[in-house]
């Protein structure tokens, strides 16, 4: 199984950007190719760190390859043109990460 982990430091203007990721972003990601599961969780604490991490996105693949094949997808250029668009909520980008 691979996934994309996905961490966001906490928003400039918080209710703005949980309405927007819930019903905007979450709803590109759920179109696109290969995805098994797809999540949401508020982070409560973050320990061994002075971030303030605000949410946590796991979006679940089969295998590294049908992940890889996704990334290509025409959808999931619309996930990343979207990211793009939540940056007026955000101080920061996003930290990206692919697991195995």
């Amino acid at each position: 199984m691979a996934k994309i982990v996905v961490l966001y430091e906490e928003p400039k203007h918080v209710e703005e950007f949980k309405n927007y990721y819930e019903k905007n972003h979450m709803a590109l990601v759920k179109d696109v190719p290969n995805v098994t599961h797809a999540e949401v969780n508020y982070v409560t604490a973050a320990m061994n760190t002075d971030k303030k991490y605000f949410l946590t996105a796991t979006i679940a693949f089969e295998s590294k390859e049908q992940l890889e094949d996704a990334m290509q997808s025409p959808a999931w250029a619309k996930v990343s043109e979207d990211g793009q668009n939540m940056m007026k909520f955000l101080n920061e980008p996003p930290l990206l990460l692919i697991t195995e």
